[in-house]
Parts: C-alpha cells; structure tokens; sequence
C-alpha cells in the first residue's frame, strides 16, 4: 500500500489522540489504584475505571489496526534515513501489539480474579473462574506489557523529538488537528 498524502487522515488522527490520552489515563490510574487498601471501595471503583477504559482501548486499537491496513499513512520525507524508517515502522506496529496485548491481558487476569468484569457498567460473560495462579499469571503479563508499551512510547516520542531537533517540524504536523496541522 503506497500513499502520496502529506497528512494522516482525520480519522487517523482522532485515533491516534483519543488513544495517546487514554493510555496516559491508564498508567495514572494503574499507578494509583495499585495502592489503594484492597477490599476498599475507592479501590473496587478505581479498578472498574480502569478495566472499562482499558477494554475501550483494546477496542479502539483493534479499529486503528484495521485502520491501518486498509489506509496507508503518508510517506516519510525522502530526508529520512532508511534504518529510522525501519525502526519507526517496527515501532509503530510494536505498539499497536502491546495496545492490544496490554488490556487483553488484564481482561484475563480480571476474569481469574473472581470478580466479574463490567465494561461501564455493563456485564461482560464470566467464563472465567477464580484461580490465583492464572490470575497473577496474567497479571504479571499485565504489567511486563505496560513496561514494554511505555518503552514503546518513549521510543515513539523519541523519535519525534529527535524529527524536530533535526528541524523537520512536517513530521508532527502530520498528525496534529487542522487543515496544515496547526490546532
């Protein structure tokens, strides 16, 4: 799939934003919650926030996965060396991966815990049982895939960093609101 556009489209971008502001929405939560007194209902509150969001994401990324296959981002400036091409493409797809094995993960982990999992307030089947071993399993494949997603990020926004320090502003202009990415 090859692409002459200069700008990623606005679908594209709503995704791109929407999901960049609930995965810093997780992480908060995540921190936060961990440390709340269990059996609390601040901390029961906090975790169904976070599973709803999570789920919406895992939904989302599945959307901006299909997205991507059948609408073909803009092409890199010619300027862009070709391991960095590699490398970004690599890293794109990486994160979509983790984007989805993150909340699917906690969605398995959550359905071995014992307690029944509720996306804003709606019931999701229980086929699931209560069973520590595979809950802290899945948990802790929970946590590994947030520790890769957020080296992921940083990768991402390393490279954009480094896309400006080298003066070729074009590329975040890409994937900001507006008609010449200006918000």
């Amino acid at each position: 799939m090859t692409s002459n556009q200069d700008k990623y489209s606005n679908t594209a971008i709503v995704l791109h934003w929407l999901m960049a502001i609930l995965l810093i929405t997780l992480f908060g939560l995540g921190w936060y919650m961990v440390d709340l007194p269990k059996g609390s209902d601040e901390r029961s509150w906090f975790f169904g926030l976070h599973k709803s969001i999570g789920l919406t994401m895992a939904l989302l990324a599945l959307v901006r996965v299909v997205w991507r296959f059948t609408h073909a981002p803009p092409e890199l400036p010619e300027t862009v060396a070709g391991f960095k091409r590699k490398l970004a493409g690599l890293t794109h797809w990486l994160l979509y991966l983790a984007m989805i094995i993150q909340p699917l993960s906690g969605y398995i982990s959550s359905s071995f815990s014992g307690y029944k999992t509720k996306i804003w307030g709606v019931p999701l089947p229980h086929w699931g049982w209560k069973s520590p071993e595979l809950n802290e399993l899945f948990t802790d494949i929970h946590v590994a895939s947030s520790v890769a997603l957020l080296c992921l990020v940083i990768v991402h926004l390393s490279g954009v960093a480094a896309h400006i320090y080298e003066g070729d502003k074009q590329i975040l202009r890409r994937m900001m609101p507006g008609k010449n990415g200006n918000c």
